[in-house]
């Protein structure tokens, strides 16, 4: 899925949960076996009991004031903590529990919310250089891609009327960053930042693979893709190019603040 957040989803679920008995009780042409079978799902003699997170003390100071935290022991950042994964599977496998009686009911309001998206659609063109650059979504797909196609006259001023040209006689659209391609690869994905050299020539991009919002900037040729340069690994999202041959970007220090501020110069690299 996209970036959706796990609280989120849970709160969505567990709002329809509630509004569900409501609206299920109250509509006057929903069946009576409906309403019951909905309502027996809310029969504590049928629940399931909630997993219990192990409290474990863990003291904090700062200025001289001590603060205590029991749940402390749930943060991990490495997301691989063996005990830390059992107790959320535990919390998943309640959720479902406690969900399951309104699947059809999700199924149903989703496929509504779908259908009044148009998903076929684009944002604005930016006109920026000799390019228009703009990004699109494709039906039935989740992702972004990103975009440009050439003015057929840049030597004309820009003005507020201009309007890109589409349809078989336009200078063909270019596809610079396809995320439904990259987005296979991963169980989450996102891009925090797509920054085109003034040149028009590279283009740089953070990537976040795990929702943690701990990035990797990749270095592309914006006509061939072909990376350019290595990756660089565990930074923030906050880009900006200096010239034609140097990326500006951000690090984090050991509880993922931005601490410093970096320049790579492209002249350092073989061939450029």
């Amino acid at each position: 899925m996209n970036s959706n957040c796990i609280g989120g989803v849970l709160h969505l679920r567990l709002l329809l949960f509630s509004t569900s008995h409501r609206i299920l009780a109250a509509h006057p042409k929903i069946s009576a076996s409906r309403r019951l079978s909905t309502a027996t799902m809310g029969s504590r003699s049928q629940l399931p009991s909630p997993p219990l997170a192990e409290k474990v003390k863990h003291e904090m100071e700062l200025f001289g004031d001590v603060r205590v935290d029991n749940y402390y022991w749930l943060r991990d950042d490495s997301r691989k903590n063996p005990k830390v994964i059992s107790y959320l599977q535990q919390e998943n496998a309640y959720t479902e529990a406690m969900m399951s009686g309104t699947k059809k009911f999700e199924d149903e309001i989703y496929a509504e919310i779908r259908g009044r998206i148009k998903e076929d659609d684009m944002s604005a063109p930016l006109r920026k250089g000799p390019y228009y650059y703009y990004s699109r979504t494709l039906e039935g797909k989740e992702y972004v891609q990103y975009c440009r196609r050439p003015i057929p006259n840049r030597d004309a001023p820009s003005s507020v009327h201009d309007t890109m040209p589409t349809g078989p006689d336009a200078p063909p659209e270019h596809v610079i960053l396809d995320e439904n391609v990259k987005a296979q690869e991963h169980g989450f994905y996102r891009i925090g930042a797509f920054k085109v050299s003034p040149n028009h020539k590279m283009v740089a991009y953070a990537e976040d693979t795990k929702g943690d919002e701990i990035y990797t900037v990749y270095v592309i040729d914006a006509e061939t893709q072909a990376p350019i340069g290595k990756p660089l690994v565990g930074v923030t999202s906050n880009l900006e190019w200096a010239g034609n041959d140097a990326l500006v970007y951000i690090t984090m220090d050991e509880i993922l603040r931005p601490d410093k501020v970096w320049v790579f110069s492209f002249h350092s690299l073989k061939g450029f």
